[in-house]
Order: C-alpha cells, then sequence, then structure tokens
C-alpha cells in the first residue's frame, strides 16, 4: 500500500526528465481503445435491438420450411 509521500508521478519533472525513457505513454493507442468500445457498445445496443425481431424471422421460416436443414423427402 502506498503512502502519501509514496505517490506516483504521473508526468515526468525536470529531474527526471534525464533519467527517464524516451517512450511516452502511447495516446493513440488510448484513443483506439476508446474507440473500438464505443463501436463495440454501438453493434451490442443494435443487436439487443433487432434480436426479437431476428426471432420472429426464424419462427416464420421454420412455420414455412426454410431453415430445417437437410430432410429427406417422403
Amino acid at each position: 500500500m502506498r503512502t502519501m509521500q509514496q505517490r506516483r508521478r504521473t508526468r515526468p519533472t525536470d529531474a527526471m526528465a534525464a533519467t527517464a525513457s524516451p517512450h511516452r505513454p502511447c495516446w493513440a493507442r488510448r484513443v483506439l481503445f476508446a474507440q473500438v468500445a464505443v463501436v463495440a457498445t454501438l453493434v451490442a445496443g443494435i443487436l439487443v435491438r433487432e434480436l426479437p425481431g431476428a426471432v420472429r424471422e426464424v419462427r416464420i421460416w421454420r412455420m414455412i420450411g426454410f431453415g430445417a436443414g437437410s430432410r429427406h423427402p417422403r
């Protein structure tokens, strides 16, 4: 557990700049992950909204004989 004096610094100070690694946080990756999260949320929302209609379509197909797979003729 960290105390208030041991808190991790989020930005390098001037004293740390010389010893800090040349790699900075990749903000582009964070933005990309945020965009993926937004798109995934939208797709999930559309899927949930359209699911009852798809179930209804499958029931209709079953009633008229589609989607039963390969059946042997009678």
